[in-house]
């Protein structure tokens, strides 16, 4: 240490100092970690871990300058020392709490270079199987150009005494941690969690304070969905975008063996477009033909639909075309030129057959005529036809390596199988058997999940596509479904909405029918406080209790694990100003007290005084069909 010079502490971190100094020879300012090691045996071997920091060489990483390792002779210490390049300006945790304070969002274009430099430098450090296990906004430097930098790698020798990392581990500093890292079980995918935390942070940071956003943190870890309506927020008062939000949703899986590695992180749509934000060499990026970028912004959109056409083989053209139909996507004008939008954007399709980014957009702005429609009742018929249902599942053949597009072909497909007309042509394109194919490719992922769920509820109203789904095995794919993400309350709501319609066709087993009976009443535990949830699941028992009476004796048989009858009535009390729950919940008891057998164990319980006390309070026939 005898060559720099002290200039001021910079902070106590979880194991070390760090401190601003002055290289006395070079006249360099530098920051210097010191970390006291119990043994010189421990030091050794965290400098020679320490080592590997040298060798790498990447722009959003602070430069490792030298390690060594020095003796305390007054505290008989000794420390293992490395000397980083110093960011003056700051790190983003001061981005952050200056945001916080001036009540101030993040422009989405600051996050979304953030998010490109993060991916590119993640996936250039898991390359080297190196984990830098400590990301969190203190650890991330704003440099001169305002670019980000990481820094304060994790040296694996000074976290491996999990007891004592827990003990100097302050609450606030887990907060970015990912859920396996509070564990012991350190991997690259945690670095991807506690990136996406950091994203979070700059997306919630004008509308919580820092209590509150390691409240959120914590509740995720624990229970997944309680994110959504943050994401929904962001949406619709901030503004931030759906693919943004849902790049956020996929880093924060709570799996670390389901979450996105960082390679396949960069092959998400959102995340490619970061990169060509932050000129990173994995966008691939081609420069456009000269003259070809004059998009006609600010003209009628039959102009812009021409250029279109005239320039349709000019991928780069095409791409900011669609973001400007996207940008135009909240002009009733543009809704209103749907007809004349959609058929260019057809034949898009068909010129970029390899182009994850225009499938993309183009889906993106398929599913928005498809809300807008169903918002206003209008079967668009265009949109709603045979040549946009023919493409879109070819697209789904095609592109099943992209988890991003085939979420978004999903919802596009749940949309547009609400139409009873377009169900059909769904179905006779063989759409059943393409949604199942994603379901089970991407069964342990939620986000396709849910809209693949909700596009089967849809389809198999239709007779001929209810069939084709019980030959497909859809009701067994969608049970493995629930089974799979039991804790998750948005998957429960969609896969007992699909399990209600399927289960109406389908020939059981007794067996089969006290499986799924248990699985039910456990997701009823699970989520006996949510109103959809709730509904869902009680139209699905019901539909099964009229199919067999041995649902209805499973729901009354009480075991260690299991009270069915019970959950009902709670669930009554949780949400007994509901009228459509308490409807739902009312239809299962009825359902049940027609089978004889069933009846007298319904009495016992005093089921009737509830159902008579249900029938006062809804005396106005907001609750019918109670007797």
């Amino acid at each position: 240490m005898e060559n720099y010079e002290f200039l001021r502490l910079v902070s106590k971190g979880t194991y070390g100092i760090l401190q601003i100094m002055r290289n006395v020879s070079e006249g360099k300012t530098v920051a210097v970690k010191m970390i006291e090691c119990m043994d010189e045996g421990m030091a050794n071997k965290a400098l020679r871990e320490a080592m590997l920091l040298l060798e790498l060489e990447h722009p959003s990483i602070c430069k490792y300058r030298e390690m060594f390792v020095t003796w305390n002779k007054e505290e008989a210490a000794v420390s293992v020392c490395m000397v980083m390049d110093y960011a003056p300006v700051g790190d983003l945790a001061l981005f952050i709490r200056e945001k916080r304070r001036k009540n101030l969002k993040f422009r989405e274009m600051v996050i979304k270079n953030f998010l490109g430099q993060m991916a590119d430098v993640l996936v250039y450090i898991h390359s080297k199987n190196m984990i830098h296990g400590n990301l969190k906004p203190t650890n991330i430097m704003l440099m001169d150009d305002l670019s980000f930098a990481i820094s304060d790698f994790t040296i694996p020798t000074f976290v491996q005494d999990e007891v004592k990392f827990k003990i100097r581990m302050k609450d606030h500093q887990k907060t970015w941690m990912a859920p396996e890292v509070l564990n012991g079980k350190v991997n690259t995918r945690s670095d991807i969690w506690s990136i996406g935390c950091i994203v979070l942070e700059m997306l919630v940071c004008s509308m919580t304070s820092e209590s509150e956003f390691q409240q959120l943190v914590e509740a995720t870890r624990i229970y997944f969905s309680h994110l959504s309506p943050y994401l929904e927020e962001l949406e619709a008062k901030l503004k931030y975008t759906t693919n943004l939000c849902s790049v956020v949703q996929i880093m924060l899986e709570h799996n670390y063996l389901k979450r996105i590695s960082a390679l396949e992180m960069v092959e998400l749509i959102y995340v490619r477009e970061a990169l060509v934000i932050c000129n990173s060499p994995l966008s691939g990026k081609k420069k456009s033909p000269t003259g070809v970028m004059k998009i006609p912004y600010g003209e009628d959109i039959d102009v812009l639909l021409d250029y279109m056409q005239n320039e349709i083989n000019v991928e780069d053209v095409q791409k900011a075309a669609l973001k400007y139909i996207v940008y135009l996507l909240h002009e009733p004008e543009v809704h209103m030129a749907s007809g004349r939008i959609i058929p260019v954007l057809i034949t898009l399709l068909n010129t970029h057959p390899k182009c994850l980014e225009i499938q993309a957009q183009v889906c993106q702005i398929f599913l928005k005529f498809a809300i807008k429609a169903t918002e206003l009742s209008v079967e668009d018929s265009i949109l709603f036809s045979e040549p946009v249902v023919n493409v879109v599942l070819s697209l789904m053949e095609s592109q099943r390596k992209s988890v991003e597009l085939q979420m978004l072909i999903c919802k596009l497909l749940m949309v547009l199988s609400g139409s009873e007309s377009t169900g059909k042509l769904i179905g006779r394109a063989k759409g059943i058997q393409s949604i199942l194919l994603t379901l089970r490719m991407y069964i342990d992922s939620s986000h396709i999940c849910i809209p693949c769920c909700g596009a089967i509820w849809s389809l198999v109203t239709n007779k001929m596509n209810a069939r084709t789904a019980q030959m497909e095995g859809a009701l067994e794919t969608v049970w493995q479904v629930l089974e799979n993400h039991l804790q998750n309350g948005d998957v429960v709501e969609t896969a007992c909405l699909a399990l209600w319609t399927l289960s109406l066709e389908e020939t059981m087993s007794d067996a089969q029918y006290e499986d799924i009976t248990l699985l039910l009443i456990g997701a009823f535990e699970l989520h006996k406080r949510k109103e959809n949830s709730v509904r869902n699941i009680c139209l699905c028992l019901s539909s099964l209790i009229r199919l067999s009476e041995l649902v209805a004796f499973r729901i009354l048989v009480r075991d260690m694990q299991y009270d069915g009858l019970k959950v009902l009535v709670q669930s009554y009390y949780f949400h007994q100003n509901d009228s459509e729950v308490v409807q739902t919940i009312c239809m299962v008891l009825q359902d049940m007290a027609q089978y004889e057998d069933v009846l007298p164990c319904l009495l016992s319980e005093n089921i009737d005084k509830l159902l008579n006390e249900i029938k006062i309070k809804f005396a106005s026939n907001e609750v019918s069909g109670i007797h």
